[in-house]
C-alpha cells in the first residue's frame, strides 16, 4: 500500500508541475510575402503592379487589417511598395523602405533581439527563403517559389527566445472585390 501511495502523490505532483509550467513565451510574429502581379513590361525595380496585383494587394490588405501589425517592412522596389501601399492605407502604417539587403539583415537582427511587436514584410522571390533563414525557421532557406506563379504564398513565422522559429505557409486567392 505504501508504494501505491508513493506512486499516486509522486503522480499528483508531477501533474500539479505541469499544470503551473508557464506557457512557452513567443515573440512577435512576421507576416511575410512576395510582391502581387507584376508587369514584365517594364524592367528592373520600376515594374508597377498588374491590374490582378492591385487586387491581391487589395485581398492581403483586408486579411491583415485586424491581425494587430505593428510594422510593414517593403523594399524599396515599386512592386514591393504597391503591394504593402493598401496595408499601410488601411493600418495607417507608415511603410520601413529597405533593399533587399537591408530586409534579409533586418530579419536576423529581428533573430538576434526578437520583441512582442507584429510585422508584415513584403520580399521577393530569391528574397524569401534568406529572409525564412535569418529569422531562424529550420530549413526556410530551403523554400521554392516560381517566379512566374508564386504571388500567392503567406509565411506567418514565430519567434521563440529558445527554441528554433516554426513557420506555417499559407496561400490566398484573390477576393471578390463586389
Amino acid at each position: 500500500m505504501g508504494k501505491l501511495l508513493t506512486a499516486l502523490l509522486s503522480l499528483f505532483l508531477l501533474l500539479a508541475g505541469v499544470l503551473h509550467a508557464p506557457p512557452a513565451q513567443a515573440e512577435g510574429v512576421v507576416f511575410l510575402t512576395r510582391h502581387a502581379e507584376k508587369s514584365l513590361d517594364v524592367p528592373g525595380d520600376a515594374a508597377p503592379l498588374l491590374p490582378v496585383g492591385n487586387d491581391r494587394a487589395r485581398t492581403l490588405a483586408r486579411m491583415l487589417a485586424d491581425a494587430g501589425i505593428d510594422e510593414l517592412v517593403t523594399t524599396d522596389a515599386l512592386r514591393s511598395r504597391q503591394t504593402g501601399a493598401p496595408f499601410a492605407e488601411l493600418s495607417g502604417l507608415q511603410p520601413q523602405v529597405m533593399t533587399r539587403e537591408e530586409e534579409v539583415a533586418y530579419a536576423a537582427r529581428l533573430r538576434q533581439a526578437p520583441d512582442t511587436k507584429d510585422r508584415l514584410i513584403v520580399g521577393h522571390t530569391r528574397n524569401i527563403p534568406r529572409i525564412l533563414d535569418a529569422l531562424g525557421v529550420p530549413n526556410g532557406g530551403q523554400i521554392k517559389l516560381d517566379p512566374d506563379t508564386d504571388y500567392d504564398n503567406l509565411f506567418v513565422i514565430q519567434m521563440y527566445p529558445d527554441r528554433p522559429a516554426t513557420m506555417v505557409r499559407l496561400r490566398y486567392q484573390i477576393a471578390n472585390p463586389n
